[in-house]
């Protein structure tokens, strides 16, 4: 379903067939292509932006986060943090064997 692009020349650094998420069997797809750019001030910032502030209301959310039961909070999302993919699974690995 997503076909990630290290090299240069290749203007995208993905592409997306979002059929394959839900094995459709369509004869016709639908693709997507990400772009990346830099940040501007103004823009929505796609990453954790680890500053004093943000990091101070990812704390609190944490504290929320660890009085649910039966929820585990993970990714870059749940551990406001950048991962690689390779990373996350990892971390994903990790999480679930301490909770077996």
């Amino acid at each position: 379903a997503v076909v990630n692009y290290t090299e240069r020349e290749v203007p995208y650094t993905r592409i997306i067939e979002h059929k394959h998420f839900e094995f459709g069997k369509q004869e016709k797809t639908v693709i997507s292509r990400e772009y990346s750019s830099e940040w501007k001030v103004g823009m929505e910032p796609y990453y954790p932006v680890n500053n004093e502030q943000n990091n101070k209301l990812f704390e609190e959310y944490k504290k929320l986060a660890d009085q649910e039961k039966n929820v585990i909070f993970g990714g870059r999302l749940g551990n406001y943090k950048y991962y690689d993919m390779d990373k996350v699974i990892e971390a994903a690995l990790e999480m679930v064997a301490e909770e077996l």
